[in-house]
């Protein structure tokens, strides 16, 4: 099992990574993607797609609203071992995914194709965001892959309680 804002945040990181790689080899190759202004406007409209995209998600509409799903989660007895995001920051799987087609595509076909893992990163880390508020407001700590059959169905299980400097519960 994973926790919801790691898996979000190694998607985020995935991209960013796909987007550092395919960057500088799209400018060395074909030129730079975007002028500045078109880089701008790139940015913009990526920033006011993630807003918009966060805040559907952050309501309780149906088919877009991921708070309902959240509050829907499986509550757990016990917390899984959480898999570090230090010591597993990328998920190999999907920067393999978009690396190579984008890649492939901003050298072949058109040079700005090297800038949509942007598009990706920027949505991710919107729902990271949502979810990592909706846990700290809730005082739990949400977790996919519960159901083998079902791998994005969430569950939950009770923040653990923190720890002093010496390690023992507070008082």
């Amino acid at each position: 099992m994973d926790r919801y804002v790691h898996h979000e945040m190694r998607s985020v990181y995935s991209a960013l990574v796909a987007l550092a790689v395919c960057v500088p080899v799209t400018t060395g190759v074909r030129g730079a993607p975007l002028t500045a202004g078109g880089l701008g406007m790139f940015v913009t409209c990526g920033l006011a797609f993630t807003v918009v995209s966060t805040l559907l998600h952050a309501s309780r509409v149906k088919w877009f609203g991921e708070v309902r799903d959240f509050e829907r989660a499986v509550p757990l007895d016990q917390a899984p071992p959480a898999v570090s995001l230090r010591t597993h920051p990328l998920n190999a799987w999907l920067l393999a995914v978009m690396l190579v087609p984008t890649l492939a595509l901003a050298i072949a076909w058109e040079p700005w194709v090297a800038l949509l893992p942007l598009w990706a990163a920027l949505p991710w880390l919107g729902q990271a965001w949502l979810a990592a508020g909706w846990e700290r407001r809730n005082g739990k700590v949400l977790w996919r892959g519960h159901d083998q059959d079902a791998p994005w169905k969430l569950s939950v299980t009770p923040r653990p309680l923190p720890r002093t400097a010496t390690g023992a519960l507070p008082e």
